[in-house]
């Protein structure tokens, strides 16, 4: 452990159990340096002195509310608008085509489960009003949930930097969807009011968000523990209606514990939740918008 480190190695033990009591997730072997740069912004916003003192007070009295914000706050994840490619291509190419049939004249609700800083979602939402024309008469409802924290609190602002913009998004992109804002890049609101930002602690029961036909969960499997894992899947398999999809990254997989859903062929992490009922497909040609994606 570097010098420069200021905890007790107690701490980073007694932090790294705190992370899987609570969310499940398992803290990686370079765990000690990512405490100190991330709590320690979070220690001077709280008023401490220093990362010491809020460390002290976090396992003196046990505080709730602190315990969560230290938490969500190593557990942030940096997101990209329209990381790993593939998997909105299988959103756009196969999921939602094949959806139209079944809800055109109605509504179909797309959930990004764990949505950190909302990149994910506004993709999704960019992707569904590109698609409108080709997919007539069907409106979409998105949702992001994840745990309380700065980075949800920024996916609701819809405010993003020059640098995290210029990650995925094409300049026309950039100039219909959003408005320059001094430095900084905010999301129109005609494209905010489709998204809905709920806090949520992805362990604890999910009745309340209701169903969707459509759940995002990508590139977040590994983190949590095998006990975790299985809880979440047990409910993202309540969250997905029957005919609905599960979309994991490009280079997740259930495995054996499928939990109802069988792979799409042809579109790594795509699965489609079964049913007794045949699945009503009706494949639409490569859209304009994913066929030159990788370009950009």
């Amino acid at each position: 452990m570097s010098g420069a480190l200021s905890l007790k190695p107690s701490y980073y033990e007694a932090l790294k159990r705190l992370t899987i009591e609570l969310v499940g997730v398992k803290l990686g072997s370079d765990h000690a340096f990512l405490v100190e740069t991330r709590l320690s912004a979070l220690a001077r916003k709280e008023g401490f002195d220093n990362l010491s003192e809020m460390i002290d007070e976090l396992f003196s009295r046990g505080q709730t509310r602190l315990a969560i914000h230290v938490v969500t706050s190593l557990l942030e994840r940096a997101t990209g608008f329209f990381e790993d490619r593939a998997g909105f291509e299988a959103l756009g190419d196969i999921v939602l085509p094949d959806l139209h049939p079944l809800y055109r004249g109605g509504t179909l609700r797309i959930l990004s489960y764990g949505c950190s800083s909302g990149q994910e979602v506004y993709s999704a939402a960019i992707l569904a009003d590109k698609l409108s024309d080709v997919l007539p008469n069907m409106k979409i409802e998105l949702t992001g949930v994840d745990y309380p924290s700065e980075a949800l609190e920024r996916a609701r602002a819809g405010r993003f930097t020059h640098f995290e913009v210029q990650r995925g998004l094409p300049i026309r992109r950039l100039i219909e969807y959003f408005d320059r804002d001094g430095e900084d890049w905010v999301v129109k609101q005609s494209l905010r009011d489709k998204i809905t930002f709920l806090d949520h602690n992805l362990l604890t029961d999910i009745g309340k968000l209701g169903t969707y036909q459509i759940v995002l969960f990508r590139g977040q499997f590994g983190q949590f523990t095998q006990t975790a894992r299985n809880k979440i899947l047990r409910g993202l398999n309540r969250l997905v209606c029957a005919n609905g999809y599960l979309i994991l990254g490009c280079h997740e997989s259930l495995d054996d514990s499928n939990f109802w859903f069988k792979p799409i062929s042809g579109a790594p992490g795509c699965y489609k939740k079964r049913a007794k009922q045949a699945p009503m497909s009706n494949p639409v040609p490569h859209n304009e918008y994913t066929n030159h994606s990788r370009a950009h």
